[in-house]
Order: C-alpha cells, then sequence, then structure tokens
C-alpha cells in the first residue's frame, strides 16, 4: 500500500528557484582573487541556496565560512552560519548534531542580539519537536519563530513557521486552525516562492480532508507560481505530492512521479522527498501490475518487468535512507518490500521483510525501550534532585545569614539616603528663596531706572521752558513790551501750574507702577493724546505743531505709557529743531490700517542717520546720564503695550518715528 505521510511540515527555508543559475555566478567569482570578507559574502549566498536540496554542498561552503571566522576573528557572524550545520544535520537526520549546533547558534545570535537569525533558531527548533512528535513545543517554538520573525522583518520564516503550524494542527484533526494558520501563511508571504509552498500545503491539507477538487485547484496555483519563476525543486517538491491526490488515475500519478524524480536526480537526488517519490514509484509499477488489463498499452514496462522494477525502486529508496539516517523510511521500504514478496508469492521474501520492518519499529517505538530510556531519564532526574537539595540547604543556612547582614546593611543607607534628602530639600529650599530674592532686587533696580528716567525726561522740558523765560526776564527785559511780557507771564503761569499738575500725576502714577510695572489696557481718544502734547509744550517758541487725525478715533492701550511715549518723542523732536534758524515743524498724524492703528511724529530737522536711533531697537546699547535714557525709556515701555516702532530719517530733509499699535 501507499503511505500518505504529511511530508510538508519539513519545507525548508531557503528555496531553489533561480538560485541553480546564481549558484553558477557565486562559483565563478569565488575563483578568482576578492578579499575574506567577499569570499565570506559568497559562501553564505551559496549555503543559503544549498541548505534546502543540496545538504553536502551545505556543509561544504558552511566549513569554508567557519574557517574564514576563525581566521578573522569574526565571532559576530558565526550564530548565522552555524545555521547552515543545523540544516544539514537536520537534513541528514542526525538529531544530536542537530540540537547541539541550534544551541550553540542560538547563543551566539542572542549575544548579538541578531532577532532575524534567531527566528530561524526557533523555527528549526519547532521543526525538531515537530519530528518527534513533541506539539507542545512545536508550537511554542514556532510561536517564538513568527514572533521574532515579524520583529525582524523575516518575512520567509514567518510564512514558513504559519505552513508548519496547519500541518501540525491537520496532525491533530483541528481543521479550523488548520485553515487558519495556512491563511496567515499565505498572507505572510512575499515572494511568489513562499506563494507556491503556501498554496501547496493548503493543497496537501485539502487531499488529506478529501476536499480533492479544491486540492487540485489549489495544486495547479502553486505550479503556476513555480513554473513562473523558474522553481525547480518547488516543482518537484509538488509533484512528488500532487501524484498521491488520485490514484485512481494511476498513469497520470506515475507521470507526475517521473517528472518529480527527473528534477530530483538532477539537484538532489538524496533528499527526503526522492526517498518518499521513489517509495511512491515502486508502488505505481506494483499498481500496473495488478492492473495490468486496464493499463496494458500504458504500462511503462511490460508485465514481467514491472515487479523487479517496484523491488529496483523500494532498495533505490531504502539505501538513500539508510545513508541520511532516516530508520523511519527504513521501516517503511521493508514493509513495502514485503508487499511486493506477497504480490510475488515470494513467502520467503514476504517472512524476512516483515521481520526486518517489526525489528526497525520496536528499535524505534518498542515499549521496552521506551521505559528504558525513561527509567534512565528518572534515575537521572532523582541523582540531579539529590544534589540540588544538598546544594539548596547550604544556600539556605548561607542565605539567612546573608539576609541579616543585607538587612543591617539597607538599612544603614536607608538612614542616609533620608539625610542626604533631607539636606537636599534644605539646599534647595534655601537655593529657590535666594534666587527669588535677586530676582525681586533686579526687578527693583529695573523699575528705579525707569521711573528716574520718566522723571527726567517727563519734566525737564517744561523746566527748562521756565527757566528760558527767567533768564529772559533778567537778562533782557527791555526786548519786551508790555503786551508780551504779560503774555509770556501768562504762559509761564500756565506751564508752571501745569508742571505741578503733571508732577503730581506723574509721581501718583509712579508710585503705583513700582511694583510691576505692568499697563492697565483701555479705550483713549487720540484727540486726548494730542491735547496733552498741546498743553506741555505750550511753551515753546517759533515752532509750529500740527495734528492731523479723525475726530473721533480711538486706540485700546494703556494711556499713562502712551502719553509718557509722545511726551518724550515730541521732546526730542523741539530739542533736534532748536539748533535750526529757519521754519520749524513738527508733525503729529494719526490714522488706522487693516490690524493696527498708527501715530507718527515727524519734522523737519536736518535728519539722523540709523545709528543715532539705534536705542530704540537694540537694549545693548549703553545709558547716557543726561539724554541716554530718552530713546531707552521709549524702547521699554512700547514694547510693554506692544507698541511696534519704525524709523525713517534723511539727511537734510528730517526723520519720522511710526508708533504702531496692534487692534486688540
Amino acid at each position: 500500500m501507499k503511505i500518505k505521510l504529511l511530508l510538508l511540515f519539513l519545507i525548508p527555508m531557503i528555496l531553489f528557484g533561480q538560485g541553480s543559475s546564481e549558484a553558477t555566478l557565486y562559483r565563478k567569482e569565488l575563483n578568482g582573487k576578492i578579499s575574506d570578507q567577499r569570499r565570506f559574502e559568497l559562501n553564505e549566498k551559496l549555503v543559503g541556496i544549498y541548505r534546502t536540496y543540496n545538504p553536502d554542498s551545505c556543509l561544504l561552503y558552511t566549513e569554508k565560512n567557519l574557517n574564514l571566522i576563525k581566521k578573522n576573528n569574526w565571532e559576530n557572524k558565526k550564530g548565522k552560519t552555524l545555521l547552515g550545520l543545523v540544516s544539514y544535520s537536520a537534513e541528514k537526520n542526525k538529531i544530536n548534531d542537530d540540537i547541539k549546533f541550534n544551541k550553540e547558534s542560538e547563543k551566539l545570535n542572542q549575544k548579538y542580539r541578531d532577532n532575524y537569525s534567531l527566528a530561524d533558531n526557533y523555527y528549526m527548533y519547532g521543526r525538531l519537536f515537530h519530528q518527534k512528535a513533541d506539539h507542545t513545543n512545536a508550537v511554542a517554538n514556532y510561536l517564538k519563530a513568527i514572533d521574532f520573525g515579524k520583529k525582524s522583518k523575516n518575512a520567509h520564516i514567518v510564512s514558513s513557521a504559519y505552513r508548519s503550524l496547519a500541518f501540525l494542527y491537520l496532525d491533530e484533526s483541528d481543521e479550523k486552525k488548520a485553515y487558519e494558520n495556512i491563511k496567515n501563511s499565505i498572507q505572510s508571504a512575499k515572494t511568489n516562492e513562499d506563494l507556491g509552498f503556501c498554496y501547496g500545503v493548503l493543497a496537501e491539507t485539502e487531499r488529506s480532508l478529501g476536499k480533492n477538487k479544491d486540492a487540485e485547484k489549489n495544486f495547479k496555483l502553486a505550479d503556476h507560481y513555480f513554473k513562473q519563476n523558474q522553481n525547480g525543486y518547488g516543482r518537484a517538491w509538488l509533484l512528488t505530492n500532487w501524484s498521491l491526490l488520485d490514484v485512481s488515475k494511476l498513469d497520470e500519478s506515475y507521470k507526475m512521479q517521473q517528472e518529480a524524480q527527473q528534477i530530483w536526480n538532477r539537484i538532489s537526488p538524496d533528499h527526503y522527498m526522492s526517498v518518499a517519490n521513489h517509495y511512491n514509484i515502486a508502488f505505481s509499477y506494483m499498481d500496473f501490475y495488478l492492473k495490468s488489463s486496464v493499463y496494458k498499452n500504458k504500462a511503462p514496462f511490460p508485465k514481467e518487468k514491472l515487479l523487479d522494477k517496484a523491488l529496483e525502486e523500494f532498495k533505490i529508496s531504502k539505501e538513500i535512507a539508510k545513508k541520511n539516517n532516516n530508520l523511519q523510511w527504513v521501516m517503511f521500504n521493508y514493509l513495502g518490500m514485503s508487499e511486493l514478496s506477497k504480490t510475488k508469492k515470494d513467502l520467503d521474501g514476504y517472512a524476512k521483510n516483515i521481520e526486518e520492518y517489526y525489528s526497525i519499529k520496536d528499535s524505534i517505538y518498542s515499549q521496552e525501550r521506551k521505559n528504558e530510556l525513561a527509567k534512565l531519564e528518572s534515575m537521572k532526574i532523582v541523582e540531579q534532585k539529590n544534589k540540588e537539595i544538598a546544594y539548596n540547604k547550604l544556600v539556605i543556612k548561607n542565605k539567612e545569614r546573608e539576609k541579616w547582614l543585607y538587612l543591617l546593611g539597607l538599612g544603614s543607607v536607608l538612614i542616609i539616603v533620608v539625610l542626604l534628602f533631607f539636606l537636599y530639600r534644605q539646599s534647595q529650599k534655601n537655593s529657590n528663596r535666594l534666587t527669588k530674592l535677586n530676582k525681586e532686587l533686579e526687578t527693583a533696580n529695573k523699575t528705579k531706572i525707569k521711573f528716574f528716567g520718566i522723571l527726567n525726561h517727563d519734566l525737564r522740558s517744561p523746566v527748562a521752558g521756565l527757566i528760558h523765560f527767567l533768564h529772559l526776564q533778567k537778562e533782557a527785559p527791555e526786548l519786551m513790551d508790555e503786551e508780551t511780557k504779560t503774555r509770556l507771564e501768562n504762559k509761564t503761569i500756565d506751564a508752571s501750574e501745569r508742571l505741578l499738575q503733571q508732577m503730581e500725576d506723574l509721581l501718583l502714577w509712579s508710585k503705583g507702577q513700582m511694583d510691576n510695572f505692568s499697563p492697565e489696557i483701555t479705550e483713549v481718544e487720540v484727540k486726548d493724546i494730542f491735547e496733552d502734547i498741546k498743553n506741555n509744550f505750550s511753551w515753546t517758541e517759533n515752532i509750529e505743531f500740527s495734528y492731523d487725525f479723525p475726530e473721533k478715533m480711538k486706540i485700546k492701550t494703556d494711556p499713562e505709557y502712551l502719553k509718557t511715549i509722545t511726551r518724550n518723542l515730541t521732546n526730542n523732536a523741539v530739542k533736534v529743531l532748536e539748533e535750526k534758524t529757519d521754519e520749524k515743524k513738527i508733525i503729529w498724524k494719526a490714522f488706522e490700517e487693516k490690524d493696527c492703528s498708527v501715530l507718527t511724529i515727524s519734522d523737519n530737522g536736518k535728519g539722523a542717520s540709523q545709528e543715532k536711533f539705534k536705542a530704540l531697537f537694540d537694549d545693548t546699547v549703553a545709558v547716557g546720564i543726561k539724554k541716554g535714557l530718552g530713546l531707552h525709556l521709549i524702547r521699554d515701555m512700547s514694547k510693554a503695550i506692544g507698541i511696534s516702532l519704525q524709523v525713517n530719517s534723511q539727511d537734510g530733509i528730517g526723520s519720522e518715528i511710526s508708533l504702531r499699535i496692534k487692534k486688540i
């Protein structure tokens, strides 16, 4: 009988595809003079190609890379390289070597945090446990492989692990989970090769569940992907399984087996799937013999030669299995040969082959051997436990002593930490207090400077006018007639009264501002601002003042700040015009723009360079004793109420300064 085994969970990770032509190019480059680094890279690529279908070549190039690692001390490359030995041992069924090399590889990959290769390690563990029918550990390692594969974007491992899980759940008769995992495998696949294997696994799953129509459709889809990429290995693997879909069509099954074997003979005669295919061909010859009347003209050989050909195929399959240390397939072939002997009516041959079958089966599965292994394992566990108990007693004794020492040390450390924390808190409080006092002192100094600046600039001009009149009256009274004298006396009295009022307002305002100098925004009419200018500069002679503004124009700002700014600007303009002998003009204008209100003052003095106005924009400019504070004060107070300043000064024509007040 044909044994329909689920062979696909051992689908290897690296595919044959177009690797054959690539391998030729890599080997050709290796024959030239190249660096060790490049040689290592090419060997690694060849290991990737041969890892699936040619374990002997995989071993050859892996060993070459291990020699390069030893020569150049490339320890960080060893973990990934050892995966070549893991694959070789797995394909040769050398389980102990497989475990040893995979553990060493895993340890190095963990050390160098190579998650991409760790995904490979856990996948190989999963395969190993799957072969041993330890499904619990197989699932745990497949899931680990998926987790690390997703983290490192190793899509091939993710897809392969999902495929293996699909077959595992099929073994467990969990159809729902089998389909769920093969669906995940298809979604994870990034290459046509992977998709070919995914649909091949799906087809084999459906074949096992008796869904032959769906299986046929997916076998064809998988074959399309493999043909598209000229994937010889994939097609051989697919045909080996596809040939078992409908054994009632013996001639078609045999044709697939022959096509598959031609590929196996070319790329990897000793592959485990080649073993299975030779075994299937042997049963096909037996079926041709038994159904000779149906397939008289379709049989590949005359009837009398068919059973000899079947024996030949069984022997080839058995010898390859022996070479690969695959006792399970040696056992299957003896069972197949016993069936052949029965068909030949060769009782001695049947007895001999069936005896070999049971002998190998007992060596693999016998209860006596299982009990012996369990006994040895139990003895080892008991011995190990006794050692652990003795060691643990000693550890407990030492731990008890150490516990008190630790508690004492911990208490000391805790006291020190509390003291340090207390000192730190006190230091922090003192530091915060000192910082606060420094800030208050700095604020007080700034306030004092501003206060004296205001006093200096708002009072100086009216006092200067008064002094000017008194000097004129004293030194040249004859220059004034009675009418002029009366007029100037009235002006002086009026200016003095306004000066007194201004001083009272200024002192009261300054006293209120000493704490924080923060503006109070209110709505003020422009005509009030300009009226303040008229009143404060009524003492000026020979200067024509003009005011141009909408009658009902209002702005939102701090009126006292703005008045101080306009007085200082007017005072500066008056000083500039004192040196002029011909016509003197100061013009104040106010108008509205889209997003701001604008006040401008212009004079027809001699103009000045931008350097003279630098203090309006740069707070690093030094402050003068007599006249340096004016521009600084204008700058600081403008900034406080959100006024932006613009200067336009032309030599010989005059200067214009604009106050742009944003609308609120």
